[in-house]
């Protein structure tokens, strides 16, 4: 909801009384996804935080930022020491316009392209994100032309716009999660009509309390208001004005993600080293349970002294009654290369020898099996684990080097088609054959399921799999074939057969040609090739 155009309308209505008259003192930025500008009005300091991350950009008020002593870049030296004059939206488009007393600045959410810009009355142009001046340009025309409110967007619906999903076709700008929320709504009272639904959630938006939903089980929090009905959620926090409200989540979802990244480190971890240390202790195990060979190699070393001068030189083996157990005939292999002496302190050495080695597994086996128990017992207890500090002082107990957060993923995920099945399935499309390489070999995970029409050059297609433990319902993924035979040279055939696996069956061998796999084990469906019903495209604007 975060990225919502209502949502950022009502954001700026709450917010404008309190930037508006503020002086900007700096902006800068010592994260490659962040700016921050410090603010000064009547004496006092604040921080507006704009964050450019594709799929979770945001903008933040904040009381207090720190900055960094090295590493942190100057931006938009232009601006410093002006005014904010006033603070827009567009009239149909999640462009924010920051005006300034010479200059304007821009925050533009479109999806892989969101950035901010910065347009100075002396005609210098400049972007936070790298942009071409030539595209700096088109896009300074652009927002010239665009009509820009400081009020609340309202608009009537014509009298046959009358399906959520048909109004969004017209009004794009309304978004997904309100359309998600107007279907969840229906579930509860099915006679009140979709675009009565939608003018009921506009004025939520507009006029109640904003809410974070919390699900603690699932290490999520989503932003919304208090009536909505479409998110699950094991708390619920109330929240008088919507700064609050966004500090709040954002601050939550970073703990969540924080603690999330850091608890999938340690299970990992531990995974790995109870797998490892399993396999030591069978194979121990296997050595204890057939037991020493101390007296054996002892016998052999005493027959052998008995009978040395029955040794033969060269001799491989030797025939010598056993005088210790029942007086059989027994076999004693020899080494050819040595003298008869030799041979006897061979086996001397080796009866001590398994003596030492058979004490020392068991030593190991008691360690590895001390060790494994630890490590369930710390597996078992994680989920009592609360605070971030806590994990970080298991890491390190563990020895587990911590993993920087990385935007690699999300950036990744914006070079592909996007579309989303039923409001929830995450579905990824290449472009090309290059496009194709990247989408399986990088950005796909090993239990993501894999898509591609057999017996034709086409787009590779992924469904990202959230929660391993969840299956996906086979109507998702005839769903995702559909769109694989699309998103083919199959697209104008009537059934197309199309070969799906988990992604860790399919392999790149050196020296494939690009967007050329192979399938270690597949299996087949026939569709129409379509973007089949309940299946969205995501655009820039959702």
């Amino acid at each position: 909801m975060l990225q919502n155009y209502f949502f950022l309308n009502r954001y700026i209505l709450e917010t404008k009384s309190l930037l508006v008259d503020a002086k900007i003192g700096e902006i800068f930025s010592q994260e490659k996804s962040k700016i921050i500008i410090g603010l000064t009005k009547a004496e006092k300091e604040f921080f507006l935080e704009l964050c450019v991350i594709p799929g979770n950009s945001y903008l933040n008020l904040r009381n207090n930022f720190s900055r960094a002593r090295k590493n942190t870049v100057d931006f938009f030296n232009g601006i410093i020491g002006e005014t904010v004059t006033a603070i827009e939206i567009a009239d149909n488009d999640r462009i924010i316009k920051i005006q300034c007393s010479n200059s304007e600045l821009f925050f533009a959410i479109r999806g892989k392209h969101t950035n901010i810009f910065s347009f100075n009355r002396d005609g210098t142009s400049e972007a936070f994100k790298s942009t071409e001046h030539d595209q700096i340009e088109d896009i300074k025309k652009e927002f010239k032309r665009k009509d820009f409110i400081a009020g609340w967007k309202s608009f009537e619906l014509a009298d046959d716009e009358t399906q959520i999903d048909e109004i969004r076709k017209i009004y794009p700008f309304i978004g997904r999660e309100i359309a998600k929320e107007v279907k969840a709504r229906l579930t509860f009272d099915s006679n009140i009509s979709e675009s009565d639904l939608l003018y009921e959630i506009l004025d939520e938006i507009k006029n109640s309390k904003p809410c974070a939903f919390i699900n603690e089980p699932e290490q999520d929090v989503q932003i919304a208001f208090d009536k909505f009905k479409s998110l699950s959620f094991t708390e619920k926090k109330i929240f008088n004005d919507i700064v609050e409200a966004v500090t709040y989540y954002i601050s939550k979802a970073q703990y969540f993600s924080n603690k999330y990244s850091k608890l999938k480190l340690i299970r990992n971890h531990l995974e790995r080293e109870m797998k490892k240390i399993s396999n030591k202790l069978n194979n121990l195990q296997g050595v204890i349970e057939r037991g020493s060979k101390e007296e054996e190699y002892s016998k052999y070393g005493n027959l052998l002294l008995s009978n040395r001068d029955a040794i033969k030189s060269r001799m491989s083996s030797i025939v010598l009654e056993d005088i210790f157990s029942s007086g059989e005939k027994i076999k004693i292999n020899l080494n050819p290369a040595l003298s008869a002496q030799k041979n006897v302190d061979y086996y001397f050495q080796k009866s001590r020898s398994e003596n030492i080695s058979f004490a020392k597994n068991q030593q190991l086996f008691e360690k590895a099996k001390k060790d494994f128990d630890q490590l369930r017992q710390i597996n078992s207890s994680l989920n009592e684990i609360d605070l971030p500090k806590e994990l970080d002082e298991l890491m390190k107990k563990l020895k587990i080097k911590p993993q920087e957060e990385s935007e690699t993923k999300e950036d990744l995920g914006s070079k592909f088609k996007q579309y989303i099945i039923e409001n929830k399935y995450k579905v990824y499309v290449g472009k090309d054959s290059k496009n194709n390489d990247l989408l399986t070999t990088r950005f796909a995970k090993q239990n993501d399921y894999w898509f591609h029409a057999r017996g034709a050059s086409g787009s590779h297609v992924i469904i990202k799999v959230e929660n391993t433990k969840e299956a996906i319902p086979k109507n998702v993924l005839k769903k995702a074939a559909a769109l694989a035979a699309y998103h083919s040279k199959a697209k104008t055939a009537g059934v197309v057969p199309v070969a799906f696996t988990f992604k860790k069956y399919v392999v790149k061998k050196k020296g494939d040609p690009v967007g050329t796999v192979h399938l270690l084990r597949e299996d087949v469906l026939l569709v129409r090739p379509e973007i089949p019903d309940g299946c969205e495209f995501v655009s820039s604007q959702n």
